[in-house]
């Protein structure tokens, strides 16, 4: 099987439709199992970069920002 190794129109829509930090762990986790465990070389600029996951985070109150916590 062919796998992909853009995001596909498909999979954004999919992370588009998330409503809880649940739904997009189960939607990265396809996204990634369709590539071996990697998600796919243009994430970054068609995800992060782009606004996408930081208007899907907002949703339920995050940022995607990278942030250090202490435990």
């Amino acid at each position: 099987m062919n796998k992909p190794a853009d995001i596909t129109e498909e999979e954004l829509i999919m992370l588009n439709e998330c409503q809880t930090p649940g739904d997009w762990s189960e939607a990265c986790g396809k996204i990634k199992e369709e590539r071996d465990g990697q998600y796919p070389h243009d994430w970054w600029a068609k995800v992060k970069l782009s606004g996408l996951m930081d208007s899907i985070f907002s949703r339920w109150g995050e940022s995607s920002d990278l942030s250090v916590r202490e435990f």
